[in-house]
């Protein structure tokens, strides 16, 4: 088969590749939320100790709620198969529990009138008593908890949405969560309110995205080489493409940002020749004369022998 050949190098020549070892989101960004996930066989978001999504809310709830406001809860009602009532009998609150399966009332724990008000032992024993949704429920009253859907088919994408396909019911499914405490929060805005609680959800879900980048290998960097020397590189452009030439052309030397305009997603390459010099290449006649010119297989004559077959 005839090459293409050029009789000279281009003056500019822009490469705009896949990033094949791109830096981790999780690890390597200064991220305002965390991101706790479950998998078997991925590692995904932060590093964490929690064996399971129940010890992490309550953690949530340990780092972020009083003993008094744990209690509350489960004295007003918060929790449908947990509850606290008063034993007038033996003048001592009961920490009591539903079974689903006897359908019966069960005492866990009991605390005197004393020892249950401020009692962190007391707010340690109902968050064991507690289950997954009650915890959610109140590790949501001073943390913004977001979900984290995984699709796994061809690829990994990961969203806050469980819209499709992170709906899907054999490939995709809950991992984990995204989430930023009120204190951290303040810390970022200032203050808690439904603004800066909106901006906060808003952070965590680009945060979010921008993972979602790196999971989908949507990762590019690119090189620039001047009469065929390297002169310019750079990597770590995470994101849609059409935003990450933008950001490229505008890091880029000026001397360089007019090659940028050449470049889209199904032509990823573009070299520039100096004035005068042009790329010599065959013509299509002389390339196709030059492949008729090739050696043929030789052709052997067959002496028939019998009447043809249709």
């Amino acid at each position: 088969m005839m090459k293409n050949v050029t009789t000279k190098a281009p003056a500019y020549k822009l490469q705009v590749e896949i990033d094949e070892f791109p830096p981790d989101p999780r690890t390597d960004y200064d991220n305002f939320g965390k991101m706790v996930c479950w998998h078997s066989r991925y590692d995904l978001g932060n590093k964490h100790d929690f064996s399971e999504p129940s010890d992490f809310l309550k953690q949530c709830v340990r780092d972020t709620l009083s003993a008094d406001e744990v209690i509350d809860f489960v004295k007003k009602g918060g929790c449908a198969s947990v509850k606290l009532e008063y034993d007038r009998h033996n003048r001592e609150w009961a920490l009591r529990t539903h079974d689903a399966h006897f359908n019966k009332w069960f005492t866990e724990y009991t605390f005197s009138p004393k020892t249950l008000n401020h009692s962190d032992m007391a707010k340690e024993y109902i968050l064991e008593c507690l289950p997954i949704n009650a915890l959610k429920e109140l590790a949501d009253k001073k943390n913004v908890i977001l979900p984290l859907y995984l699709y796994d088919h061809s690829g990994l994408s990961i969203s806050c949405s469980h819209s499709y396909p992170y709906n899907d019911r054999w490939d995709a499914g809950q991992v984990g969560w995204i989430y930023a405490g009120h204190d951290k929060i303040k810390k970022e805005y200032g203050a808690v309110n439904e603004e800066t609680l909106k901006q906060a959800k808003q952070l965590l879900i680009s945060e979010t995205e921008t993972y979602d980048n790196y999971l989908r290998g949507e990762c590019y960097g690119y090189v620039i080489e001047k009469d065929g020397e390297e002169v310019d590189s750079s990597w770590g452009f995470m994101g849609d493409f059409k935003e990450m030439l933008s950001e490229m052309k505008a890091g880029a030397d000026k001397e360089y940002q007019h090659l940028f305009d050449h470049i889209n997603y199904g032509c990823m390459e573009y070299a520039e020749y100096e004035p005068g010099d042009k790329a010599v290449k065959p013509s299509i006649r002389k390339q196709l004369t030059e492949q008729a010119k090739e050696v043929q297989p030789e052709q052997k004559s067959v002496k028939r022998t019998g009447p043809e077959l249709g």
